[in-house]
């Protein structure tokens, strides 16, 4: 029974939100770019300068977040390839069977998923790991997509997405202890408050346009269990290592352990790397993700 009240107060209303975008977008046919661009680019970093600034985030609260960060994809991505070798798998999947194993979508799906779970709280840490994973989803995700071996060129890319300024500037605020003014403060936090909700149907309206693959099943299915099942269990262990305690340890774990993100199938469509097969695997996980987080909540 707890399991249920788990899935109804921290799950369902994100499956709910999705499936609504999801039939939306079958019947209107949203222009999904202008939508999304307004969400990241003024929703979204005005959600993580407000959450950051009223928790007070300081630089030394960054530290293990980004070691936790390079760990996990590293050894996911080491699992992925040992995986893909032992299964034979078709060479050519093997880019997007490793892209959907290691990079996760921790913002549509794992941001409101800690706010519902855990509350303001969590939200505070839940950025912070927000922020340090996309890194990797907007750099390696790239380079192994497109073949570009310029980590410094994936870097420059980075320090223009919106998201990453928003979080500087917050950190600046707390260093020197700078305060917005009361009706900017408001305004700012009424604004921000859309976030959570564009983010999710935002995922719903893109998991309307992908397309599913039966003849990628099976490794999908594979994929999915290393990104839901595994990656909780090498999360666990490296929190444990890094001493990662409390309601940061319960993010972190619960977080990373989200469905394959959604932003390397742009890559993959772009650089024409079997996004069939990575569609699939974001699908079902997604899907099957509203089981494992649920129990995987339960033992936080």
């Amino acid at each position: 029974m707890n399991l249920f009240f788990i899935f109804l107060k921290s799950v369902l209303p994100i499956f709910i939100i999705i499936l609504v975008a999801f039939i939306y977008n079958r019947f209107k046919h949203i222009e999904l770019k202008s939508l999304t661009d307004v969400t990241l680019t003024i929703f979204a970093p005005l959600f993580v300068f407000h959450s950051l600034t009223t928790n007070k985030v300081s630089i030394e609260l960054l530290y293990r977040p980004f070691v936790f960060m390079v760990l996990l994809v590293i050894i996911l991505i080491f699992v992925a390839i040992v995986v893909f070798k032992l299964l034979r798998i078709d060479e050519q999947y093997k880019i997007p069977f490793i892209l959907s194993v290691s990079m996760i979508n921790v913002g549509n799906f794992g941001l409101p998923l800690i706010s519902f779970a855990f509350g303001e709280k969590g939200v505070f840490y839940s950025i912070i790991y927000f922020v340090v994973f996309n890194i990797p989803l907007s750099t390696l995700a790239i380079m192994l997509s497109s073949n570009e071996k310029n980590f410094f060129y994936a870097i420059k890319d980075v320090l223009k997405i919106p998201l990453i300024h928003a979080f500087i500037v917050a950190i600046l605020f707390s260093i020197f202890n700078i305060q917005l003014p009361n009706f900017l403060d408001k305004t700012v936090g009424l604004l921000s408050m859309a976030a959570i909700p564009l983010l999710i149907f935002i995922l719903g309206l893109q998991l309307s346009s992908i397309k599913i693959s039966v003849r990628f099943l099976k490794p999908a299915l594979i994929a999915s269990f290393l990104r839901l099942v595994i990656s909780p269990v090498i999360a666990l262990f490296i929190v444990y290592l890094l001493g990662i305690k409390g309601v940061e340890k319960n993010v972190a774990v619960v977080q990373t352990s989200a469905p394959s993100a959604l932003l390397p199938l742009m890559y993959a469509i772009k650089f024409n790397k079997s996004p069939e097969f990575l569609s699939t695997a974001i699908f079902l996980s997604t899907l099957l993700s509203g089981f494992t987080l649920t129990v995987l909540i339960s033992f936080s």
